[in-house]
């Protein structure tokens, strides 16, 4: 359904007409997370430190918005105690924004949803553990952003992800699980086509 949901964005976007091909900004990003998970039945989790890196499209709607299509890899996961021990979920997924952007001048604002695809997970209690097998392999979450333009094709940007879905597998864990992270992120535009330029 994802890989439908993106071909079906490009295919638009190449079958447009010209006054489309003239709004489109295409470029890399990259930042840092702050992700802590919601552990149905343990207290004091704690938030920890990853990254995210990838790309962006976005091409402006004849009407108010565009549209703004991601792909990211992202570090994500918590800590928490049990019996004393401190136990550290680390987990990578592949994350796929889909959201709606309306520009203000140089700020934009941003949401929508956020399909993850989980490549990797693994616990630190002293060894690496692989824990793959007690989360499934998909996440559903909800983005907030805001934006600014910066000088030389630079861009800032804050978000907040707040993760819909259970991801633990029920078969296996009995508590309920769920990502949340803020990302902060820096982004180059490769191709900016009738985006405005900030004045000096």
């Amino acid at each position: 359904m994802i890989k439908k949901s993106i071909t079906i964005f490009f295919l638009f976007f190449l079958l447009s007409n010209n006054s489309y091909s003239q709004k489109l900004e295409f470029g890399l990003k990259g930042g840092t997370n702050f992700a802590t998970q919601k552990l149905n039945g343990i207290s004091g989790v704690e938030s920890i430190t990853g990254y995210h890196i990838g790309g962006f499209l976005y091409f402006k709607l004849p009407i108010l918005f565009g549209i703004q299509v991601e792909g990211q890899y992202s570090t994500q996961g918590s800590e928490f105690q049990i019996n004393q021990v401190m136990n550290k979920n680390n987990l990578r997924y592949i994350n796929i924004p889909i959201l709606i952007r309306n520009d203000f001048g140089p700020f934009n604002f941003h949401f929508g949803p956020q399909f993850g695809i989980l490549t990797d997970a693994f616990s630190l209690k002293g060894v690496k553990n692989s824990i793959k097998d007690q989360f499934l392999g998909r996440d559903f979450s909800i983005v907030v952003g805001i934006a600014v333009r910066l000088p030389a094709n630079l861009g800032l940007s804050l978000r907040y992800v707040k993760g819909l879905r259970n991801i633990s597998d029920n078969n296996i864990l009995n508590n309920e699980t769920k990502n949340t992270m803020f990302q902060l992120s820096l982004k180059y535009s490769l191709i900016k086509w009738g985006i405005k330029k900030r004045k000096k």
